[in-house]
């Protein structure tokens, strides 16, 4: 697509993961006032003034929570531009959501990462929301992208993992205060949750799996810790990632003293989004009518793009950095506030791992 996009619709548009660590964590979490109700929002986003427009782009915005926040975004009178796998999906979705301008930007591969970045050009983005995401299935063989990359990490980590750093100095050149960079990530990732403690639990281990296919040393890899292939575990894994890459990029950023501000959250179970668009769907149509509408555990794409219209835009996260917010797991209607992740995601000693690891598979080191 071209590097100027069509217009469309009337909207022209610090240390290990210990117990210490963790109280520290907490203390932040005391001290913040990102403690905000995702009913407060009432499905809406406040209308934004010509002083508070903001330039959006949106990973992953062709369903679910994605084109649900687009749509909202758009119609508050910000310019959102959507990145989708295909340029037709990219389309479509520009046209339902009346965003202003629709790229291809497949995120399991880094070409076309690449050919998105090199399209939108010197042009300054206010807010980058890393919301694309994919959770293979849970039997079976190991998916991979051209690249070697087991699908889920590849997809849900390593793409938006080069996607950011790509387009860091387009958020730097942001006119706004504070640019921000949104990583929608899961409670999942969090073995002592519910939902996170059902099945295969999240681990990275010693990365042993990303390692060797960092160093060139084997040409794919099934899983981050090098143990056999589980279509679940590597799903959780890359939920894991994603709140590990938001505690170091907001770490490197605040060192450099940078404007931009890193925060991942957790939408929500929300079997009816294209998340689990690999499960067998039959399985997926039960699921999602007894965890929404028997169990009440599931929570709806709207409350969804609700949160991620929410952390693109709320002024709580003003000042606030290297947060995981979320409801409480399993409980849709509870306060969407700041949370502290996983023993593992507090650990900054592997957050600096998977960051140099990941330089090497995407090509950065």
């Amino acid at each position: 697509m071209s590097a100027e996009p069509q217009r469309r619709g009337s909207n022209s548009s610090g240390g290990s993961g210990d117990a210490t660590s963790r109280r520290g964590f907490a203390g932040v979490l005391a001290t913040s006032a990102a403690a905000g109700s995702l009913l407060a929002l009432q499905g809406a986003v406040p209308p934004a003034s010509a002083a508070d427009k903001k330039t959006i782009v949106i990973t992953g915005a062709s369903s679910g929570i994605g084109l649900d926040a687009a749509t909202k975004l758009a119609a508050a009178g910000h310019d959102v531009y959507v990145a989708c796998r295909t340029e037709d999906k990219a389309a479509t979705a520009a046209f339902t959501s009346k965003a202003t301008g629709a790229y291809a930007c497949d995120l399991s591969s880094l070409d076309s990462i690449r050919t998105f970045v090199k399209l939108w050009g010197d042009r300054p983005i206010d807010v980058l929301c890393l919301n694309a995401g994919m959770a293979p299935a849970t039997k079976g063989e190991a998916q991979y992208t051209k690249e070697g990359f087991e699908v889920a990490i590849g997809t849900n980590h390593l793409g938006h993992f080069l996607l950011a750093n790509l387009l860091l100095d387009r958020l730097e050149a942001s006119g706004a205060a504070e640019p921000r960079l949104i990583v929608t990530a899961s409670s999942v990732h969090d073995p002592a949750t519910p939902g996170g403690d059902v099945g295969s639990k999240a681990t990275l281990g010693d990365m042993a799996g990303l390692a060797a296919r960092a160093t060139g040393a084997a040409p794919k890899f099934d899983m981050v810790d090098g143990g056999s292939y589980d279509g679940d575990k590597a799903y959780k894994d890359s939920k894991l990632c994603n709140v590990l890459f938001t505690r170091e990029l907001n770490r490197r950023l605040t060192k450099k003293d940078s404007k931009v501000h890193v925060n991942c959250f957790s939408p929500g179970l929300i079997p009816t989004s294209g998340l689990f668009r690999s499960q067998n769907p039959l399985f997926v149509k039960v699921f999602g009518f007894a965890a929404g509408s028997v169990l009440g555990i599931a929570a709806t794409i709207g409350e969804g793009g609700d949160a991620l219209s929410y952390m693109a835009t709320s002024d709580e996260l003003v000042g606030k950095g290297g947060l995981f917010l979320a409801t409480d797991p399993g409980k849709p209607k509870s306060a969407f506030k700041a949370r502290t992740p996983s023993q593992e995601a507090l650990d900054d000693a592997k957050a600096q791992r998977l960051w140099e690891l990941s330089e090497k598979c995407v090509g950065l080191a």
